[in-house]
């Protein structure tokens, strides 16, 4: 890879990570606009609104899901490295390449059962604001998929020349 296609391939990867934080920080705002909402309703009007609520939720769950696949760097999610500190950076590449196709295949497995399950719930709809439930919960589908392909986006690192900068 030439000098250039690596820059391009960077700056690809830069704006992909500036969008994913800019939706996430959009979708906290929202959460957080529609908590504020249902507060001033309730506690300031006295008269507390219907939807809100729902709404605060299902912003929230998008949140975080969105977050955990997009936002959030894949080796700093949460992980039980008491072992893995304690090796060597050899080792502990192992245990990364390992981890990694462990998290690919579970993940693999489980897109079949998500879109199975938001086939289901495509009849259903939300109590308040009528929305389709697949809709409120296909950022499930996001999640799995998009962090099966940072799990394999470092898997790729971990397999290359510059393994140890993944370590």
């Amino acid at each position: 890879m030439t000098g250039q296609e690596k820059s391009s391939f960077h700056r690809i990867g830069d704006l992909l990570t500036q969008v994913a934080n800019a939706v996430g920080g959009l979708l906290f705002i929202t959460a957080f606009a529609g908590f504020i909402i249902q507060i001033f309703f309730r506690y300031v009007i006295g008269d507390p609104l219907r939807w809100t609520e729902e709404f605060t939720m299902i912003a929230f769950i998008w949140t975080v899901f969105w977050a955990a696949a997009f936002v959030v760097p894949i080796r700093e999610h949460v992980a039980f490295d008491v072992v893995y500190s304690a090796v060597s950076p050899k080792v502990q590449r192992i245990f990364a390449i390992f981890s990694m196709i462990m998290v690919i295949v579970a993940f693999g497995i489980l897109i079949p059962y998500t879109l199975e399950y938001l086939e289901f719930l495509t009849r259903r709809k939300s109590p308040v604001m009528r929305l389709p439930m697949h809709w409120i919960y296909g950022c499930y589908l996001l999640f799995v998929v998009g962090f099966a392909l940072k799990a394999a986006a470092r898997l790729f690192r971990l397999v290359g020349p510059d393994w140890r900068a993944q370590i």
